[in-house]
This record gives C-alpha cells, sequence and structure tokens, in this order.
C-alpha cells in the first residue's frame, strides 16, 4: 500500500473518532425558563341577597297586592293583569367576561290557560333594560318582570261565561338563564 494511501486512511480513521464521541467536537446550547404561574377560572352567577331577595308577591293591575293562591282561590276577571317581579344580582368574576340573559317562554296549563297572556321578557340589568352584561355589572341587579293578563278570547263551548264551571290555570315555572359568551 501506498503511504499517502496509508496517511490518508489513518487521516479519515482519528476524524471519525472525533465526531463519533471520542473527540473534542462540541455544540453549544443555551436555554431560558419560560415561569409558569396559577390560572384560576371566573364564574357566572344569579343570587338572591339581602338587596335582591328574588321574586315579590303578584300584584294586581289596581296596584292591590293578589293572594298567593290566586289561581284557585281568588278568581280574577277578564282585563286583570298580574304582575311579579323578581331580581337577583349579578355574581360575574372573570376578565373579558360576557354574557346574555334570557327567560323561558312562559306557559300554563288547565282550562283557563287559553285565556291568558304571559310574559316574562321585560329583562333589566342595574334598572335599564337588557338582555346582556359584562363583569362591569358584577353586583348589579338583574329583573325580571312576569305578567299574567286574563284576556278572556271567548271560546266556542261559551265556558267562560259558565257560572257554573270551576276553571283555572296553572302557571308553569320560568327560568331564568345567565350565559357566558365569548365575542
Amino acid at each position: 500500500m501506498k503511504k499517502t494511501t496509508k496517511g490518508a486512511l489513518a487521516a479519515a480513521a482519528a476524524a471519525a473518532l472525533m465526531v463519533g464521541g471520542a473527540g473534542t467536537l462540541a455544540f453549544w446550547t443555551d436555554d431560558e425558563t419560560i415561569p409558569g404561574g396559577t390560572i384560576d377560572a371566573g364564574h357566572l352567577d344569579l343570587v338572591t341577597d339581602t338587596t335582591n331577595t328574588g321574586c315579590g308577591a303578584w300584584v294586581l293591575d289596581s296596584g292591590e297586592q293578589a293572594p298567593e293562591t290566586w289561581a284557585n282561590g281568588a278568581p280574577l276577571v277578564p282585563g286583570d293583569v298580574l304582575t311579579k317581579e323578581c331580581l337577583f344580582t349579578i355574581d360575574a368574576q372573570g376578565n373579558h367576561l360576557r354574557a346574555t340573559v334570557a327567560a323561558s317562554a312562559p306557559a300554563a296549563t288547565g282550562t283557563l290557560a287559553a285565556g291568558l297572556a304571559i310574559d316574562a321578557t321585560d329583562i333589566t340589568v342595574g334598572g335599564v333594560a337588557d338582555t346582556e352584561f359584562t363583569e362591569a355589572d358584577d353586583g348589579a341587579a338583574l329583573g325580571v318582570t312576569v305578567t299574567v293578563e286574563f284576556t278572556d278570547p271567548g271560546v266556542a263551548d261559551n265556558t267562560y261565561n259558565d257560572p257554573a264551571t270551576d276553571i283555572t290555570a296553572v302557571l308553569n315555572d320560568i327560568t331564568v338563564t345567565a350565559t357566558q359568551v365569548h365575542s
């Protein structure tokens, strides 16, 4: 074998040993730490408290308080309007919190139900008509007004004019829902 070939093989073997980990070839590295931290979730709640105590009593359109048994023991007459004011406190914690508010569709069952117009759409936030709020409204009053009007539409069998007929309606529960949205 020639001296130059032997020298080239020796140089190649030495280079292979150096790169293979037995040599002094090194790569630079560095690192930095990204600090962690606590992440907390906020909350959304409608509560009753000493200021906003939930729903008050039914009130007749004349301003007098209606008996709580208005459907079964204190008959209404056509044209009567019952109103119930409900107030809840908004508990909204969270940066960039946005929410919408709606009341479920009011409904009644029973013979008199066809003669009632029921509404629960008068929603207020802080005393102003609104169906949205933010974390800035934390602690504000959320109001919902329920109205029940005896409209007496009349029915084909003249049920409403029959004094012997004891007709009633039962108002179903109405649910007020605040739903967080992201916009």
